[in-house]
């Protein structure tokens, strides 16, 4: 639980073969539905909320899109500062002002931890363009549960777990729209929901 240790696990991730790497998977699917989302998908500016080691930002720096981190974890900010060039904010989201517009924002893994993820979705499209679109991830309850509530999909952090019919439902009382949605089991093994937002 300290910086040295967080740096291996990052070496550790960004090393995997990319069949092997949630990140890599993850990233490669905003790239194939950014080209067909934006007419020049060469300026892209994205904002990457709960970065935690930063594996996700390195790839997008590593692309050559302009990224923005947000975490409220002094020590992932360190780590993404050692690691790459990018811009940096150390805090809870909901306290920030929006500097700026982006193209697209990422929120990985991040819904389930918060108490209102409704509200969360809500403050994230002050921080896209018009045009833009936000990627979320979430833990897939619905296919989790057929096998066994010790997956950890059900870990005790989550305080909500989805089914496609409740992501939906989470995007409309956000005041966003659907783009695309489907599920997946990573290769880390989790089962994934993942969908495109926009206004």
């Amino acid at each position: 639980k300290n910086l040295e240790s967080m740096q291996k696990i990052f070496n550790k991730i960004i090393s995997l073969p990319k069949d092997k790497s949630d990140n890599y998977g993850r990233f490669n699917k905003i790239l194939n539905f950014t080209k067909k989302w934006f007419k020049n998908d060469d300026k892209i500016e994205l904002i990457d909320i709960g970065s935690g080691l930063g594996v996700f930002p390195y790839l997008v720096q590593k692309h050559g899109w302009s990224c923005t981190a947000i975490d409220p974890d002094i020590r992932s900010i360190e780590l993404i500062n050692n690691n790459m060039s990018i811009q940096t904010i150390c805090g809870d989201f909901f306290n920030i002002k929006s500097m700026k517009k982006f193209n697209i924002l990422t929120l990985n893994k991040v819904l389930e931890h918060v108490e209102d993820p409704i509200k969360m979705l809500q403050t994230s499209s002050n921080w896209i363009k018009e045009n833009g679109f936000i990627y979320i991830e979430l833990p897939d309850g619905e296919v989790a549960s057929k096998y066994g509530k010790s997956r950890e999909e059900f870990f005790i952090e989550h305080l909500h777990i989805f089914s496609i019919s409740s992501t939906k439902i989470l995007a409309k009382k956000a005041g966003l729209k659907v783009q695309l949605i489907d599920r997946l089991q990573e290769p880390s093994s989790k089962y994934t929901i993942r969908a495109f937002l926009s206004k």
